[in-house]
């Protein structure tokens, strides 16, 4: 199992590797795109908005932005640290998060998004300053050519990835 997880943990970061490279130009017309976009936020579907924000502030110093209640049965709160921003949202009812995706390992075997991802610049530093906080560590810094790399999981189960980009 140990051996499935990290060979599809190397697998995943030559994959980002290979995305951060430059694509070749649109050579078709029909190819070109006349508008200009950047990545705003992640939403996220959380049994507590408000905890969540909380462990978001202690374990990576998000701060909240918003909070919005635009329903009996909905909050939601925006939180943001640097240009990253997330949107944390609780809705009455919803279904908690099915164990298979608490592994990131078996998440990325279904079809859909599978986790998001921080790039910080010491992926041990971080991992290390998150367990002194208690938080969850899934998977402990994986050491590749071109990347270190760790899953943590939030309050409500949900993983996310911390990346470090090594100079080539």
């Amino acid at each position: 199992m140990k051996e499935t997880v990290y060979g599809m943990a190397i697998m995943l970061a030559l994959l980002l590797m290979a995305s951060n490279m430059s694509a070749a130009p649109a050579t078709a017309q029909d190819d070109r795109v006349s508008f200009e976009i950047s990545p705003h936020h992640v939403g996220i579907s959380v049994p507590n908005a408000e905890e969540s924000a909380a462990w978001y502030h202690k374990m990576l110093g998000f701060e909240v932005v918003t909070r919005m209640k635009p329903s009996e049965a909905m909050t939601v709160i925006h939180i943001k640290r640097g240009n990253c921003y997330i949107e944390l949202f609780q809705i009455a009812g919803a279904k908690p998060l099915p164990d298979y995706r608490r592994d990131p390992s078996a998440d990325l075997r279904v079809n859909g998004l599978a986790h998001f991802a921080y790039q910080v610049s010491d992926v041990p530093a971080a991992i290390k300053e998150l367990k002194a906080k208690g938080a969850e560590i899934v998977m402990e810094p994986v050491d590749t050519p071109g990347v270190v790399f760790a899953f943590v999981r939030d309050n409500a189960g949900n993983c996310f990835e911390l990346i470090q980009f090594k100079k080539q």
